[in-house]
């Protein structure tokens, strides 16, 4: 970054865009009541910050304007953190759940691996998977493929 050079904190297009990738980050979360689809639930925890990134850019398009380089970054850096901590303090509820029914009880006991590491991690990756969806969104709507 150049100096002198500012990035905008877009609050009225993150207040747009996130009630959508909090419902998309929480389903997906919730998905971890279900045993059988922690797979499925661990993949969309990937998924989901990428997808908040592209939807605020989504979002914010249809106001009318495209935000600048670093701005998007930065807003889809924040929606993805956002959208990851969400999905990881779903998944903190709901993981004992899916494992009690499959291990008796007992559950509670094996869910070491969904703690507050968790949701650092979460959040982390959040904001990495948000900045490359909105950026990678951004760049094909410049270049033209996205109309």
């Amino acid at each position: 970054m150049q100096s002198g050079q500012q990035f905008k904190l877009d609050q009225p297009g993150l207040i747009k865009a996130g009630p959508v990738a909090l419902v998309v980050a929480a389903v997906s979360g919730a998905l971890f009541i279900i045993f059988a689809l922690w797979s499925v639930a661990s993949l969309l925890g990937w998924i989901v910050p990428i997808f908040a990134g592209v939807w605020y850019v989504m979002t914010v398009r249809k106001g009318g304007s495209l935000p600048e380089q670093m701005d998007t970054l930065v807003n889809g850096a924040v929606l993805g953190a956002v959208a990851g901590i969400a999905f990881g303090i779903v998944a903190l509820i709901t993981a004992p759940i899916g494992l009690n029914s499959v291990t008796g009880g007992f559950g509670g006991l094996f869910v070491s691996a969904f703690g507050f590491g968790n949701l650092i991690t979460e959040v982390i990756f959040g904001a990495i998977g948000g900045a490359a969806g909105a950026f990678g969104y951004w760049y094909l709507v410049k270049q033209g493929t996205i109309k």
